[in-house]
Formats: C-alpha cells, sequence, structure tokens
C-alpha cells in the first residue's frame, strides 16, 4: 500500500507536466502524449506512453474520432503494444473500430502453495462496422484473428497448463452486432444510455480446434449526479460461451470488461455476469474529478480445455476502489484516468490510463 500511495503522489505532482500539447480555452490540441501506469501483484510494476490524437472525418459533423498508439514494459518483463482507431463518419451514420495489439505477458501468482509461472504471447487484430439504420440504433458486426502461444517458465506453469487444457490457437472469427446509443459525447457522457448486443463465432474452418461462440451484452446507463457537472455510471456486462470455447475465448474479469484489479486471463470460465458503478464528482471548475467505483461479478459454468481438463474459477467476485481524473482535452471529454483498486482477493492494484473504464 505504501508503494501505490507513493505512486499515487507522483501522479499529483506531475500530471500537469506530463500530458505534452497545453490546451487553450478557445481550442483543444488534437495531439496529446500521456503516461501509462500498472501496478498490480500479476503483472507487476509497468510503465509506458500513449500518443492520443482527435479528428473529424467531416469538417465536425461526426462525433470527434480518436487515434491511439501506445504501448508498456513492466519489472516482470512483460510488455504491450498497441493501435486503436475508433472512427465515426458521415453524421455519425457509421463507426469504424479497428484495434491491432501484440503482447508477451509473463505470468506469475500463487496457485496450490506453489508459484505458477509462464508467458502468454499473443497477437490479435480486430475491425468492427456498425451502420445507422434508425434513430440510435445501429447494426454491423466483427472481423478477428488472434494467435496466442503459451510457454512456461518453471515446472508449475507447465503443470498448470497442462492441468487447465490451455494449449496455443490461431483463428480468425465473425459475428453480428447491434447496438443503441444516445451518447451525445462520447468520451465523457451523461444523461444518456448505450446497448451493445454481440454474437461472435470462430469456426473451425477458421482456425479454431472445435468451433465456438459467444454471446455478449454490455449496458450502460449515464445518470446526472448531485451537481451538474457530475456523472454517476452504470454498466451491465454478460458474456456467455459455448461448451468448447478455447481458454483464449473464455470470458474473464478485467478492466476491460468487468472488474478492476483482476488481470485478464487470471480468472476464467464459460459465464459470466456482472455489474459495476462509478460516481464521477467534478473538483470545482478545474480539470480534475474524483471518482469512487465497485462492482461485482459471477463467474459460472466452469471451462473447456483439451481432454475435459478445466478451471474451476466458478464464483462470486468484487472490486472497488477510488480514482482521480484529469481532462487532457476538456471540450471532448477525454480523461486521463488514475484507479486505485482493491479486490475481493485482497490484492491492491494501481492503474493509469486513458479515456473511461466504461
Amino acid at each position: 500500500m505504501k508503494k501505490l500511495a507513493k505512486l499515487l503522489l507522483v501522479f499529483l505532482l506531475i500530471t500537469p507536466t506530463l500530458v505534452w500539447g497545453q490546451d487553450s480555452t478557445r481550442a483543444e490540441k488534437a495531439i496529446k502524449i500521456v503516461p501509462l501506469l500498472t501496478s498490480s501483484p500479476l503483472m507487476g510494476v509497468g510503465f509506458g506512453f500513449v500518443v492520443s490524437g482527435l479528428y473529424s472525418t467531416d469538417n465536425g459533423i461526426s462525433s470527434k474520432s480518436q487515434l491511439q498508439v501506445g504501448g508498456q514494459y513492466s519489472n516482470t518483463e512483460s510488455y504491450s503494444a498497441f493501435i486503436r482507431n475508433n472512427v465515426w463518419f458521415n453524421n455519425n451514420k457509421i463507426l469504424s473500430n479497428t484495434q491491432i495489439l501484440q503482447s508477451g505477458i509473463n505470468n506469475e501468482f500463487d496457485s496450490d502453495g506453489g508459484e505458477v509461472a509462464y508467458n502468454v504471447n499473443s497477437f490479435a487484430i480486430s475491425e468492427l462496422l456498425m451502420f445507422k439504420v434508425a434513430n440510435n440504433i445501429y447494426l454491423g458486426g466483427p472481423i478477428t484473428y488472434k494467435g496466442i502461444r503459451y510457454d512456461p517458465n518453471n515446472e508449475a506453469g507447465e503443470e498448470f497448463l497442462f492441468k487447465n487444457g490451455i494449449v496455443d490457437e490461431s483463428t480468425g472469427g465473425f459475428g453480428i452486432a447491434s447496438s443503441f446509443d444516445t451518447r451525445k459525447n462520447k468520451y465523457y457522457p451523461s444523461s444518456a444510455s448505450w446497448l451493445s448486443l454481440k454474437i461472435n463465432s470462430n469456426p473451425d474452418w477458421l482456425g479454431a480446434a472445435d468451433s465456438y461462440y459467444s454471446f455478449i451484452c454490455d449496458a450502460r446507463y449515464y445518470a446526472k449526479g448531485f451537481k451538474i457537472k457530475d456523472v454517476w455510471a452504470w454498466q451491465f456486462y454478460g458474456q456467455y460461451a459455448s461448451e468448447k470455447t478455447s481458454d483464449s475465448g473464455l470470458p474473464t474479469l478485467s478492466g476491460k470488461a468487468m472488474l478492476r484489479g483482476f488481470p485478464a486471463g487470471q480468472f476464467k470460465a464459460k459465464y459470466m455476469s456482472g455489474a459495476q458503478t462509478e460516481y464521477r464528482y467534478t473538483i470545482g471548475d478545474s480539470r480534475f474529478r474524483v471518482t469512487g467505483f465497485y462492482g461485482v461479478a459471477n463467474l459460472a459454468g466452469g471451462s473447456y480445455g483439451v481432454d475435459d481438463r478445466s478451471r474451476e474459477d466458478d464464483g462470486w467476485y468484487s472490486a472497488g476502489g477510488l480514482g482521480i481524473r484529469y481532462a487532457i482535452q476538456a471540450k471532448t471529454g477525454v480523461d486521463l484516468r488514475l484507479d486505485l483498486v482493491r479486490t475481493s482477493e485482497g490484492e491492491n492494484s494501481l492503474y493509469l490510463m486513458l479515456n473511461q473504464a466504461f
């Protein structure tokens, strides 16, 4: 906790100077370079940067598009690099979301009284296209590719991979998606709702050992808070996989889906349901906000591995914490966020990232 407190103090002191490209009150700079920071028991301490660029495709008629290019390296010799491009076209009638990720993660954690260590090397690319078909309603779908290799770093890691039936995978996928979106500000919504429904399929003829699919429901509501600039955000998230879903396709607790503080891949099962809430309080007329958040999730159904070997992560999990936000592009609503999280597993984590958690 003392180390996390020191990192929190450093953030408060250096954020205004680390965010390159200061805004004026009349016009915002299009490009920002901001730091990334992670401190968790599983990943260790990681540091990196992200370049964020805002741009318009049709002279400002559509919402601002955002291109992010960044990466991070940790003291566990893990790394990740990513490109994300979220583009709105033709007065918000078309959305294109492209993501490319390359990572090499050294997982280290205790299991059955021993330290498990193994490396996950992955490359993933996805493209989601959505088309507006009625007022606030979009239809479309994703196409994806992922290649994942698992390498044990010790005997316990080799046993863990074998016991849970975790094997390498190289597969493509596609799906259908629909959404209902009333957000006027895509980066800091208020008095708005957003519902996304997806069906993803990874067939054997695109590389999967066994064909599998999943259904995802992501529902969010952004209510006004007690002050006019405050927001009280709510999210329900459900992800439900088919019987022979590979380990890499299983729902997992993580900040990208449900519950900050749980590194992606540590806890998985075929079915995940959860809800979380976050109150975002703006400090006066400043660029700073403070937040409090809490969420719960349930994993059920076990998992699927080769030769019927399976994980045993079913159960209830929770995470909560406090956060600080700094509006690096105040007019657009893009925030740099620092979250201090404690999980139901008794672990503490700290994250410095771009944009809201949900």
